[in-house]
């Protein structure tokens, strides 16, 4: 009777433990996001201080840009946001009255931005022509694409910057890191840009 009564005691004490314990942090942080209409601008900027990958910057910046759009359809994302090949046609219609989507003025959040999270111009004055062209409120922008040198190789690093550009203010940043290899192949990229989207749709 006595064992029967401890097991008791030890199985509501457990059961006790689990309703008490926090929530799990979530695995897709921008998952709120996800109804609302947000548009994915081009990646701003290239940098790498290695020679792991034998790329042209501009080559490796557009590559980027059309896995992200990609990855946004096949997470059923396309419609909802807008992806950097929508925004890319959607400049050209528009000329006239949106900045060239490649470079919006982003050098100042370059390198992150600070607690106040206030977006200047003209990176300010360029997202909102941005996002006024797909009808959204939010900018989602990879800053920066670099390399980076590692032990035994290299890797892949992307600065990204969630912006509501109705009050012109960052909502979200984060370097998001791609595993680290001996040798570059475009599957690292593949691998960034899936988990750029996956921040939105967990996997």
């Amino acid at each position: 009777m006595r064992r029967i009564l401890l097991l008791l005691a030890t199985t509501a004490a457990a059961l006790s433990a689990q309703q008490k314990a926090p929530p799990p942090a979530a695995s897709a942080p921008l998952a709120q996001y996800t109804s609302v209409k947000v548009a994915v601008v081009p990646v701003q900027f290239y940098r790498s201080d290695t020679g792991f990958v034998h790329v042209p910057a501009l080559t490796l910046r557009a590559a980027f840009d059309s896995l992200v759009s990609e990855q946004l359809e096949e997470h059923g994302l396309k419609g909802t946001w807008a992806t950097p090949a929508d925004v890319l046609r959607s400049a050209k219609r528009n000329a006239m009255y949106s900045a060239d989507p490649h470079n919006l003025g982003a050098f100042p959040v370059r390198n992150g931005i600070g607690k106040e999270g206030a977006i200047p111009d003209p990176l300010a004055s360029n997202l909102r022509r941005v996002v006024a062209l797909h009808d959204a409120r939010y900018a989602l922008m990879p800053v920066e694409l670099r390399v980076e040198r590692g032990a035994d190789g290299g890797r892949l690093v992307v600065r990204l910057l969630l912006v509501d550009a109705r009050l012109m203010k960052a909502l979200f940043q984060v370097d998001l890191t791609g595993e680290t290899a001996a040798a570059y192949s475009p599957a690292l990229l593949q691998q960034l840009a899936t988990r750029l989207v996956e921040l939105a749709v967990a996997p």
